[in-house]
């Protein structure tokens, strides 16, 4: 099976594809690069929200797709090398700014996370519509995690007929004067979405641990089964996974939110591991 396709502006793809894919991601590929100054050790992993998300994902049954801006640059090689392992299919294209890195420096119990996102303004994702047509055909859902918002990329798919998630975790720019609609929606409390963003439900990640949930006039405050407050970044990426999973699954809201919040717990517990399927559902029967 082909595992990467590199894709440009004026040329189309040629692909083909084993099996019908769930959900295509779009965005959140980064090279995280870590230092722990008491060791010292420098550690290099691909990481990121979509990175994340797929792979989850895949270890739960369903089958992602993933797009992102690589660069031409040392890391390219390692993110090929990553999701052909990961039996996960990668499209890219090619951008002259280098592959989103982080740099997390790691000193005693503080930790500090660097990113270099140079002229990330610039990408258009707007061009996967035409390049990856045949994919957003077939596939259920897509989940976009965007640094920008200025373009038109969510309201074409919803135009599809999609069931789109939006993440505005990492977002670097949402404009105010541009609708945009999605149905389930991630964010956090220091990132505020202005009127102009549509949507069915909304997830907020709150500073203190615990989780917003909205829909209609319904607000529901989540509070995780653990007390422990680290790895968030890994439990916030578990917990949208185990929701999308639930989600598929035809699940209720209450159980995908039971589930989603026992993978939410179970990675604070553990260092930011994510829960076996098996026991992932275990803890929920016991739980219900």
């Amino acid at each position: 099976m082909r595992i990467q396709f590199q894709i440009k502006e004026k040329m189309l793809p040629l692909y083909e594809i084993e099996r019908k894919q769930d959900i295509l991601i779009i965005g959140g590929i980064e090279v995280l690069i870590k230092s722990i100054l008491s060791i010292p050790h420098i550690s290099l992993e691909i990481n990121g929200i979509g990175t994340k998300i797929a792979t989850h994902l895949k270890k739960m049954g369903i089958f992602p797709v993933i797009f992102d801006f690589l660069g031409n640059d040392e890391f390219f090689d390692l993110v090929n090398k990553y999701f052909e392992q990961k039996e996960i299919n990668l499209f890219f294209a090619r951008q002259p700014y280098g592959t989103k890195r982080v740099l997390k420096i790691l000193d005693n119990n503080e930790e500090k996370v660097y990113k270099d996102f140079k002229n990330i303004e610039k990408l258009n994702y707007n061009f996967t519509l035409n390049a990856l047509s045949e994919i957003y055909n077939n596939v259920r859902s897509v989940y976009l995690i965007l640094p920008h918002w200025d373009n038109n990329l969510a309201r074409n798919i919803k135009l599809m007929g999609k069931f789109l998630f939006l993440d505005f975790e990492e977002s670097i720019h949402i404009p105010e004067n541009k609708e945009i609609f999605g149905d389930f929606v991630f964010t956090n409390e220091n990132t505020l979405l202005p009127d102009n963003i549509h949507y069915i439900y909304k997830t907020t990640f709150l500073n203190n641990g615990n989780i917003l949930f909205s829909f209609s006039k319904e607000i529901w405050e989540i509070e995780p089964f653990s007390d422990k407050r680290i790895s968030k970044f890994e439990a916030k990426c578990a917990f949208k996974s185990a929701i999308i999973n639930a989600l598929f699954d035809g699940k209720s809201l209450k159980d995908a939110l039971l589930i989603a919040n026992i993978a939410y717990s179970y990675a604070l517990d553990n260092n930011g591991k994510m829960i076996s399927k098996n026991k992932l559902f275990e803890e929920y029967y016991r739980r219900k």
